[in-house]
């Protein structure tokens, strides 16, 4: 029964997900009000490790590679992060779903991802990037 669960729980977010790339796809956040805009950047002025996220996904959309890596040079290596661990999950199993998950949970890439995130949230803050 908790399969089912967690297959349901995953279909769902694979199709909000898929819901939320087509409306980035088809609208240009930095044309369109209604596109939710960073909390953190309105109340402090400074940029999130995330701010550019969705000009960054519209730009990569429509083959504008180097446009979107200007919005969140982060994103570059996050996104195939989350693309190995989508894989992991939904295409491998047994042993080498196994081997996958040890590799991208390991302790040393975590702690490059809490070492990075920081640390380009300092970097793009005081650069101006």
């Amino acid at each position: 029964m908790k399969s089912i669960g967690k297959k349901v729980f995953i279909t769902s977010g694979i199709a909000a997900s898929a819901f939320v790339l087509l409306l980035l796809f088809l609208f240009n956040p930095t044309e369109v009000i209604l596109v939710p805009k960073c909390s953190f950047h309105e109340l402090t002025g400074l940029n999130c490790p995330g701010c550019g996220m969705q000009r960054f996904l519209h730009a990569l959309m429509h083959g504008h590679f180097s446009e979107a890596i200007h919005y969140n040079y982060l994103l570059i290596i996050i996104l195939p992060y989350i693309v190995l661990f989508a894989i992991e999950e939904l295409l491998l199993t047994g042993k080498s779903q196994q081997r996958w998950r040890n590799i991208l949970t390991s302790k040393w890439i975590l702690y490059a991802l809490c070492i990075l995130a920081p640390a380009w949230f300092i970097a793009r803050n005081l650069l101006h990037i």
